[in-house]
C-alpha cells in the first residue's frame, strides 16, 4: 500500500471523486448553522442536513468534502488512550438524489485498492444481513470474496434515529494483521471486539422512510452518506499504531517533547500529559480558526476547557512557561494547505491562545490556594476525603481536571470524594442537556406547521429596490392553545389579533446577521395590520410579525406592504456606519481584529471585536475621528454580486461561522471597506451624517464592545455634552476651556488636604494607643495578638494602621475592626514569619467574617474583608483567638 501523509490523502480522496462528477466543498465552520441541537460540528454530514432533508437545494447532487469535526463526550478518556481524541477529519461523498449503491461501492473499492492500493485480502465488510442488494454488488461487481462479507443485524448495520430517512450501511475494515491480535474476523469484525480490525469506512445507504406507525416505506430520493476517518485510513497506510504517530498529529506530538524536555514512550504519565496537549491544541487551534473565542458557556466553554486541560498538562510535564502558542504554530504549519482560514487568522489564533492562557495562569494559582485550603481543613477534620462539591468546583471554576486533583490528594494522603464530584457534574450536564433543548424548541418554527411551511414557495424579496410593494398572501398563521395553525381568514372583532403572516412578495427586511427587521404597515381596503418585525426560515419564506388592528385579513388578497421609511433609514445609516468602525478598528489594531457579533437597530449600533483589553479614550477619540473622517469623503456604497471565489479575490472580509451561498453580496466603500453583507446600505458615506461612540466594554473575555450612534442622534448627543460642559463651567466659575485645569487644581487640593488628614490621624491614633497598646496586646504562645476595634476615616488608614501595629510587635497578629460609614470594615495583617507556622490571613480573616456576615480575601501575611454585623465584634475577636491559639498549638 502507498504510504501517504494525511494531506496527501486527503488531497487523493477529493481528486478522486471530483473526476466522478462530484463538487468539492471546502470544510464547513465548526459552528454549525441553523442547527440549534449541536454546539460543534461532529461528523461529516452534519453540515448537510439541509441539503438531505431538501430544506435546502445543494450546489450540486455530487459533492465530495474533508470535515473538520469536533467530539467531546469522552473528553476525558483524552490522554488516557491512545484513540481518544476530540479533533478528527472526515473524509465523505454524498449523493443528493443522484447515484446509489451500484455506483459508491465500486467506487469506494477502487479508491482503496487502486489509488490507496491497500490489498484486497485484507480488506473486510459487513452489510445488514436483508441487505442482499450490497451483498450482490460486492459480490458480482467488485468481486469480493463472500468470507470477506459479514452480514450483521439491524442493530449493527442500519442507519436511523427515530422516525424519518433511516436505511442500511456497509462498513469498511482493514485487518492490521496479527501484530494486533489472534481473533478471526467473524470474532473480531465489529471494531469493539478487538484492536486487530479497524473501520475505515461507512456507506450509509438512505433509502427508506421510517413512519411513526414502525413501517418502512421507500424514499422518492434516496441519498447516499458517507464517512471516512482520514487519521485512521493515515493510520494504516503509514504502518503506526495510532492517530498520535500520524505525521500532522505527530509532528504537534514531537514539539511538546521537546518544550518539555520529554521523550514520548519513556513514562506513561508522562505520555498521557503529552497526548492531551498535543490533541487538544489541534482542537483549539481550529475552533479558534472559525471565530469562537473562550467564555463560561457554550462552545466558547468547550474552548476555554480544552485550553486549560491542555495548560494544565503542560505543567504536569513541568512546562513553566507560555508554550501554547507555539504549538498552535506547528498545527497552522501542517494543515494550512486544507485549511487557508488557518493561515489567514494567524494573528488572532495566537492572541486568543496566549490570552487565555496567561488568564488560567492566574486562575490556576487561586484554585490551588483553595485545594491546600480544603485539604487543611479536611485534615485538622481528621477526615481523609476532599467533599465532592469542592473537587466540582475545582473543576468547573478553576479548570482543574479531576485527575489533577486525585493527584494533588494522593500527595497529601487523601482521597477525593468521587461519586460526589460524578453527582455534580451529573447536575450540570442535565442543565447543559435543559439549556440545549430549550434554545432548540425556542424558534416557534418547530411546530406541527414545519411540513406546510417546507412546501411554501420562497418568498420573492424586493427590499433592496422598495420600500413599498404588491403583494399576494399566502398563509395567516395564529397562536391557538400554545401551538400555531394555519387559517385562511382573520378577523378582528373588539381587540387587535396577533398573527405570522406570509406573502409571496415583500420589501420588508428579515432580521439576519446582526440587523433587526423592518416594521411598518400591510393594508388594503378590508384590512389595517402593523408589522412589528420580520423574520425568515432557511428556505427563504419571509414571516411578518403582525398585528391585525381592524378588517379581516383573507388568503389570497392582494396587499400594499409599507416599510417604515424613516425608520429604515436610521438602520441604514447605523449599517453603513458599523463597515466603517470596522475598517477604522482594523486599520488601528492589524487585520488579526474580527468581528465576533454585532446589532444594526434604528436606535444606535453594538460591534464586538476581539481585542485584549480596553480601548484608552485617546484610541476611541482616534477611532471615532476615523470614521467621521471615512463619512466625509462621501464615498459611493456600492453592492456587487460573485462568487465566494471572487470575493475572497477581492478581499472581503466575512464572518467565521456564517454560511454564505454560492452568489454573495460584496458591500465596498472604496477600497476602505469591503464585505460580504445582506443588509441595507446608504446610497453615500455622507449620508451618515455624524458618527459618535458612546460606550467601550467588556462583552466576554477577549471581547470588547463598542456602542454608538449616527445622524440625529449623534448630533443630540454632542448637543448634551455642550450643554453639561456649560453647566459644569458655570459652576466652577471658569470659562469652558479652563475646566480641565480647573478640576485638576481642585483635585491636588484635596489631595493635600486628604493627606493632611491621614498624617494628622495617624498621628493622633498612635498617640492615644501607645500608652495603653500593651494592653490591648495578648501573647500567644510567643506570638504578639492584636484584636482591637478602631474609628478611622479609611479603609487605607486602617491598612497603614495595621501595618505600623505588626512592625512594632514583631512576631505578631494584628486584626483591626473599623467602623466607617455605617459599614463594617477588618484587616489582618501578620508577620511573614509566622506564615511559616501555619497561619494565615486569609484563614483568620474568614473565621472572622463567619461570624459577622461578609467576605473578602488576600494573601498569607494580609487580607481584608467588607462585613455586615458590627454588633457580634466581641464574638469574632474571641472566635479568632480560638483559632490562633489551635493553629500555634
Amino acid at each position: 500500500m502507498k504510504k501517504l501523509g494525511v494531506n496527501e490523502i486527503r488531497e487523493a480522496y477529493l481528486s478522486f471523486f471530483e473526476s466522478k462528477g462530484h463538487l468539492r466543498l471546502p470544510s464547513f465552520s465548526l459552528v454549525p448553522k441553523n442547527d440549534p441541537s449541536i454546539l460543534l460540528i461532529n461528523a461529516g454530514m452534519t453540515p448537510m442536513k439541509a441539503y438531505f432533508r431538501g430544506d435546502e437545494k445543494p450546489p450540486r447532487t455530487r459533492v465530495t468534502t474533508c470535515q473538520k469535526c469536533i467530539r467531546t463526550p469522552d473528553i476525558e478518556r483524552v490522554g488516557l488512550t491512545s484513540r481518544h481524541g476530540t479533533f478528527f477529519e472526515m473524509l465523505g461523498n454524498f449523493s443528493f438524489g443522484d447515484y446509489f449503491k451500484a455506483e459508491v461501492i465500486p467506487w469506494a473499492w477502487e479508491f482503496l485498492t487502486k489509488v490507496l492500493e491497500i490489498p484486497a485480502d485484507i480488506l473486510y465488510v459487513t452489510i445488514y444481513e436483508k441487505d442482499d442488494e450490497a451483498f450482490q454488488i460486492w459480490t458480482e461487481k467488485v468481486g469480493l470474496d463472500p468470507s470477506h462479507i459479514f452480514k450483521m443485524s439491524k442493530a449493527d448495520n442500519f442507519w436511523e434515529h427515530g422516525t424519518g430517512p433511516c436505511g442500511p450501511d456497509s462498513e469498511i475494515f482493514v485487518d492490521r494483521g496479527p501484530k494486533y491480535g489472534n481473533e478471526t474476523p467473524k470474532e473480531g469484525i465489529q471494531e469493539d471486539k478487538g484492536d486487530r480490525y479497524v473501520e475505515i469506512w461507512n456507506l450509509v445507504f438512505t433509502q427508506f422512510e421510517h413512519k411513526a406507525d414502525g413501517t418502512y416505506d421507500p424514499l422518492k430520493q434516496r441519498n447516499i452518506d458517507t464517512g471516512a476517518g482520514l487519521e485512521r485510513v493515515a493510520t494504516i497506510l503509514q504502518g503506526v499504531d495510532n492517530l498520535f504517530e500520524v505525521d500532522t498529529v505527530r509532528a504537534v506530538l514531537d514539539k511538546v517533547c521537546e518544550i518539555a524536555h520529554k521523550k514520548y514512550g519513556d513514562n506513561e504519565q508522562d505520555d498521557i500529559s503529552i497526548r492531551v496537549v498535543t490533541d487538544h491544541i489541534r482542537s483549539t487551534t481550529m475552533m479558534i480558526a472559525d471565530g469562537i473565542t473562550p467564555s463560561n458557556e457554550g462552545r466558547g466553554y468547550v474552548l476555554r476547557r480544552l485550553l486549560r486541560r491542555a495548560s494544565r498538562c503542560g505543567r504536569l510535564l513541568n512546562i513553566d512557561e507560555l508554550f501554547l502558542t507555539k504549538l498552535a504554530e506547528v498545527v497552522i504549519e501542517c494543515s494550512k494547505s486544507a485549511y487557508p482560514e488557518l493561515e489567514e487568522h494567524h494573528d488572532f489564533i495566537m492572541a486568543t491562545i496566549e490570552a487565555e492562557e496567561k488568564r488560567f495562569d492566574q486562575t490556576v494559582r487561586q484554585g490551588l490556594n483553595l485545594l491546600q485550603e480544603t485539604m487543611q481543613a479536611v485534615k485538622k477534620s481528621k477526615k481523609q476525603i476532599l467533599p465532592g462539591d469542592v473537587v466540582f468546583k475545582l473543576h468547573d471554576t478553576y479548570g482543574f481536571p479531576v485527575d489533577l486533583t486525585s493527584e494533588i490528594a494522593h500527595e497529601n494522603n487523601l482521597e477525593i470524594d468521587r461519586a460526589g464530584f460524578d453527582q455534580a457534574m451529573q447536575i450540570q450536564k442535565e442543565r447543559a442537556r435543559e439549556a440545549t433543548r430549550a434554545k432548540a424548541d425556542s424558534s416557534w418554527i418547530k411546530s406541527d406547521l414545519v411540513k406546510e411551511l417546507k412546501e411554501m414557495p420562497s418568498s420573492v424579496f424586493t427590499c433592496y429596490e422598495k420600500t413599498s410593494d404588491q403583494a399576494k398572501l399566502l398563509a395567516i398563521i395564529v397562536d391557538e392553545n400554545g401551538s400555531k395553525k394555519l387559517v385562511d381568514k382573520l378577523v378582528c372583532e373588539a381587540e387587535p389579533v396577533p398573527a405570522y403572516l406570509i406573502f409571496d412578495t415583500t420589501p420588508f427586511f428579515a432580521e439576519n446577521g446582526g440587523q433587526i427587521g423592518d416594521s411598518g404597515r400591510i393594508y388594503n381596503d378590508h384590512a389595517e395590520v402593523v408589522v412589528n418585525n420580520c423574520t425568515k426560515t432557511i428556505r427563504k419564506v419571509y414571516i411578518h410579525d403582525a398585528v391585525l388592528q381592524n378588517g379581516t385579513l383573507q388568503v389570497g388578497e392582494t396587499y400594499q406592504l409599507d416599510v417604515d421609511y424613516e425608520r429604515r433609514q436610521k438602520i441604514r445609516k447605523n449599517h453603513s456606519a458599523t463597515h466603517l468602525l470596522h475598517a477604522a478598528l482594523r486599520e488601528k489594531f492589524g487585520k488579526q481584529l474580527v468581528q465576533s457579533g454585532s446589532f444594526v437597530g434604528p436606535d444606535y449600533l453594538r460591534f464586538d471585536f476581539n481585542h485584549p483589553q480596553a480601548l484608552t479614550n485617546e484610541e476611541i477619540r482616534e477611532i471615532e475621528e476615523r470614521v467621521n473622517w471615512a463619512v466625509m469623503q462621501d464615498w459611493p456604497v456600492q453592492v456587487e454580486y460573485m462568487s465566494m471565489d471572487e470575493a475572497n479575490k477581492s478581499g472581503a472580509i466575512h464572518l467565521f461561522d456564517e454560511k454564505y451561498e454560492d452568489e454573495v453580496r460584496v458591500v465596498t466603500m472604496t477600497d476602505y471597506s469591503v464585505e460580504l453583507c445582506g443588509g441595507t446600505h446608504l446610497d453615500h458615506t455622507s449620508q451618515v451624517g455624524f458618527f459618535r461612540i458612546i460606550g467601550e466594554s467588556s462583552a466576554a473575555a477577549g471581547i470588547r464592545r463598542i456602542d454608538a450612534v449616527t445622524g440625529p442622534a449623534a448630533y443630540q448627543l454632542t448637543f448634551q455634552e455642550h450643554d453639561q460642559l456649560a453647566d459644569l463651567a458655570n459652576n466652577l466659575k471658569c470659562p469652558t476651556k479652563d475646566i480641565g485645569s480647573r478640576v485638576n487644581h481642585l483635585q491636588e487640593q484635596i489631595k493635600e488636604r486628604d493627606k493632611r488628614i491621614n498624617e494628622l490621624e495617624h498621628k493622633l491614633l498612635q498617640d492615644n494607643n501607645s500608652n495603653n497598646l500593651k494592653e490591648q496586646v495578648k501573647q500567644i504562645k510567643d506570638v504578639n495578638v492584636l484584636l482591637q476595634e478602631v474609628e478611622v476615616s479609611s479603609v487605607d488608614v486602617l491598612r497603614d494602621l495595621a501595618d505600623a501595629y505588626r512592625q512594632q510587635l514583631e512576631p505578631a497578629v494584628v486584626m483591626l475592626f473599623n467602623k466607617n460609614a455605617g459599614k463594617l470594615q477588618l484587616i489582618c495583617m501578620l508577620s511573614k514569619s509566622l506564615t511559616e507556622r501555619k497561619l494565615n490571613a486569609v484563614t483568620l480573616t474568614k473565621t472572622a467574617t463567619s461570624i459577622l456576615g461578609g467576605g473578602g480575601g488576600g494573601r498569607a501575611d494580609m487580607a481584608q474583608a467588607g462585613a455586615k454585623d458590627a454588633t457580634k465584634i466581641e464574638a469574632a475577636i474571641q472566635a479568632v483567638t480560638e483559632k490562633i491559639t489551635a493553629d500555634l498549638a
